[in-house]
């Protein structure tokens, strides 16, 4: 995790200035938006971790040549971009009854990242173009992702869910000068997307399925049963166990992944970051055909091959 590890003193650095950002909102705001950041700080144990939010700037070293003050600005402006868009998809995907306070949350969380924004980009910079371009890319994918069933047909477009963190991305690029290779490497950061929310469904196919959330596992299922609803748990469990369904999901990454690696522009850190979301498919998938391979073999030899890694 190269990826990680050698940026850690940036990401302590950088939540630390958002954190005495957000000390500063008004009551109860303050003690709320903290307890929000904190639970997406990498460095505390038992977070989420969306690392391509905030990394993003960092990985883009041999591609955008900034400085490492421009990178923190940018990484600390796209953890409030993360921020205010998790607390959009709250509202959205749960109707909290403390909706009030997220909203109100919400809203200062965008006047931080915008600030930001607005002190390293003038108002005529190409930057706010496509900081346009991504506002409106994320609100038709929220608002439509289940009906269209892109992750089949248009696999590209699930990455537009997350099209605000692109922010950090062309930032990078129009900061470095090399605004004619802003398009390739935002279709790279959206070939990376693909397959990390491919990750994300299968870890959350459960809670998808309950809750009725489109999913890119899910999709592929029902597609494979030829079914116009959406799949049973006893469906996925089935594709899953018997019919190898995660392979051949995990198979459909790679030219998301070979898009990067065969680019003329060169992005080893957000290769590597790719290539481990690749690995963990591909481990769980050989996982679990090892799973069968040992029930084919018979209950005791699965008794003792389980209670041997106990």
């Amino acid at each position: 995790m190269r990826w990680f590890e050698d940026f850690k003193e940036d990401m302590a650095a950088v939540f630390v200035e958002a954190a005495e950002a957000i000390a500063r909102f008004p009551a109860p705001l303050d003690r709320r938006g903290l307890a929000y950041i904190n639970g997406f700080n990498p460095l505390v144990e038992g977070s989420a971790k969306n690392y391509i939010c905030y990394l993003l700037p960092f990985w883009l070293d041999d591609a955008a040549p900034i400085t490492t003050a421009q990178r923190r600005a940018l990484s600390l402006a796209n953890v409030f971009v993360m921020l205010h868009f998790f607390v959009q998809d709250d509202v959205m995907d749960t109707a909290p009854e403390d909706w009030k306070e997220q909203l109100a949350l919400g809203s200062l969380l965008q006047q931080e990242f915008q600030d930001r924004y607005r002190a390293l980009f003038p108002s005529d910079s190409v930057f706010w173009t496509c900081a346009r371009t991504m506002l409106t890319d994320w609100a038709a994918s929220v608002t439509a992702e289940s009906a269209n069933d892109p992750f089949l047909h248009d696999p590209l477009r699930i990455a537009k869910k997350a099209a605000p963190l692109h922010m950090a991305s062309a930032g990078a690029m129009l900061l470095a000068g090399r605004e004619e290779q802003l398009s390739l490497v935002s279709e790279l950061v959206d070939h990376t997307l693909v397959t990390l929310q491919m990750a994300d469904d299968w870890a959350d196919w459960q809670d998808d399925l309950a809750d009725g959330s489109y999913n890119c596992l899910l999709s592929m299922i029902r597609n494979e049963l030829s079914i116009d609803r959406p799949p049973t748990a006893a469906e996925v469990k089935h594709a899953l166990y018997t019919r190898d369904v995660l392979v051949r999901y995990a198979e459909l990454a790679l030219p998301h992944y070979d898009a990067l690696l065969h680019s003329a522009v060169r992005i080893p850190y957000l290769l590597d970051f790719h290539q481990s979301l690749i690995g963990q498919l591909n481990h769980d998938s050989n996982g679990i055909a090892e799973q069968r391979r040992i029930l084919a073999a018979g209950g005791l030899h699965y008794f003792l091959a389980k209670n041997a890694k106990n």
